[in-house]
Parts: structure tokens; sequence; C-alpha cells
């Protein structure tokens, strides 16, 4: 093989590689579960505790997105009546809270089912920041308050301490398939607290 053939070759295994480690861990992980598994620590949520013996499911948004936050609170919505029935909540951060209002938030919330809750960071700042320790981003594009924000669209899934049990990293989801996920994570969380 000559060398331009050799550095070809080298070049398409390194995007194909780099194309895969969003995904390699749940590939490399025979845990069986829909959602990528994962078992690291998250941020606290100052004023904000999960059901104990629960779960709770984090989103990173804000209310002015015309993007991935209506469709990814339509997966939500679906999953809490799905869900009516077990010990599951569903956070809404807000990534724009210069424009999402307590009074806005709690609205919303409300609008949604007594299962959704929602979380304030002081600034945007405070709120990237925290996304960032989940693995999230969120960048303002352009400087004015009413500039869009991009970011991912992942959901989060904790534990009552916050620990990062599951990742989806798309709005575009099997909602059979993340049902089965968070009751099969109810029942080992269940099991491994009665030990």
């Amino acid at each position: 093989m000559n060398r331009k053939t050799t550095s070809i070759l080298l070049f398409a295994a390194a995007f194909l590689l780099a194309l895969a480690l969003p995904v390699m861990p749940s590939l490399l992980n025979n845990s069986g579960f829909y959602g990528m598994a994962i078992n690291e620590p998250g941020e606290n949520l100052i004023g904000y505790q999960p059901p104990q013996e629960g779960l709770a499911v984090i989103f990173f948004g804000y209310r002015q997105c015309g993007t991935v936050c209506p469709v990814q609170l339509v997966n939500l919505l679906d999953l809490s009546q799905r869900l009516k029935d077990a010990p599951v909540e569903f956070l809404f951060v807000t990534l724009d809270p210069e424009n999402d209002t307590p009074d806005t938030l709690q609205q919303t919330t409300e609008s949604l089912g007594a299962a959704f809750k929602s979380h304030r960071p002081e600034t945007h700042q405070s709120a990237q920041k925290l996304a960032s320790a989940y693995n999230d981003f969120a960048v303002k594009q352009g400087g004015a308050p009413n500039d869009s924000i991009a970011h991912s669209a992942r959901l989060h899934v904790v534990t009552p301490d916050f620990r990062r049990r599951l990742v989806y990293a798309s709005p575009d989801l099997n909602l059979d398939l993340v049902e089965q996920d968070l009751r099969r994570l109810l029942k080992e969380n269940k099991s491994e607290s009665a030990i």
C-alpha cells in the first residue's frame, strides 16, 4: 500500500471514530438500556430535590426556544402521562433566566402538570456553568437580551442524590423504550435501597 492510500485510510478511520465517540459508551455498554447508561455524579440544584426513591428527568432549555425545546417538552408531557403512577419528576432548567421570570416558569410548569418543576439559575452564565456540569452546553448567539441560545436537547435522568444514570441525546425518542428504561431504573434503585 502506498503512503497516500495509508494516509487516506487513517484519516477516514479517525473521522469515523470522531463520529462514533458520542455514542461509544452506549455501544460498549451492554446495559440493555435504550438511553446511554452512565453512573456519574451530577450537580446538586439548590432549591430542588428529586423525589425520594424516585427519579428526576432534567432538561435544559428556555421558554422562547423555537427549535428543540417544544419537541422535547411534548416528549416529557407524554412520559409524565405514562409514568403518572411512578415517582418521576420532570425538571425544566432555564438557560435564559433574564427572560424566564419565576412567574412565567411557574405558569409554564403548572400548565404541564404536577410532575413538572422548574429551576432558574441567577444568570445565563450560571445556567451555562450548570449545563456544563451535566456535560451539556448553552451558548447565547449575540449580546442582546432576546438573542437565541444554541443548546443541546439532552435529557438527564438522575437519582435523589443527583447521580446521573441515563442520558438521551436527541428529541427523536422511542417513548415506549424510554418508559421501559425509567421503570427498570426505578426497580433497580428500589432493590438497591432495600439491601
